[in-house]
């Protein structure tokens, strides 16, 4: 059985499909870097001082999980930054693309007319930082995006284009 043309083998498709021709990603703000590692570190302090505790008074085999819980901080130190770095968005003419991972790459490509609605928002720790994330609602749960890590100003400018275009493609319809 023959291929459709489409998916017969030629130069273009030997690219990577995670960075398609001709689109520039924008990557996230490196702040989000923090905003992942805050939180994280401090649930590992805390279970790092039970440990170490619960060894002293308890038993020292219970030192074990201390030595893990500073295993388990030293790949978040490592990971996190890579993954942020990973990140980014692209703005094509009929639709968004959001790309994340880096052992287990993902892109979602969400058309601006299915859009529904589009919101910012923005946590404490995000408002410390300067970061927001702006996320795209469909009428299946299942294309939703979550933009993570925008600089304020581009994640409302991002907000407000998304919703003129989706606007636009669903009086198209």
């Amino acid at each position: 059985m023959a291929l459709p043309h489409a998916l017969e083998q030629s130069p273009r498709s030997a690219a990577d499909p995670f960075a398609p021709d001709g689109v520039d990603f924008r990557p996230v703000s490196p702040r989000l870097v923090t905003a992942r590692l805050v939180p994280n570190l401090i649930v590992d302090v805390v279970c790092l001082i039970a440990f170490v505790a619960a060894g002293v008074w308890v038993s020292p085999w219970l030192h074990i999980g201390a030595v893990v819980m500073v295993i388990c901080m030293l790949w978040e130190l490592w990971l996190i930054p890579r993954q942020v770095r990973a990140m980014g968005y692209a703005m094509a003419e009929d639709h968004l693309l959001w790309r994340k991972g880096i052992m287990f790459r993902r892109i979602s490509v969400v058309p601006y007319g299915r859009m529904q609605f589009v919101d910012t928002s923005q946590g404490p720790l995000g408002r410390h930082l300067g970061i927001a994330e702006v996320k795209l609602h469909t009428a299946s749960a299942s294309t939703d995006a979550t933009i993570n890590g925008l600089p304020v100003a581009e994640a409302e400018t991002l907000r407000r284009v998304l919703s003129e275009r989706g606007e636009q493609r669903m009086a198209g319809l």
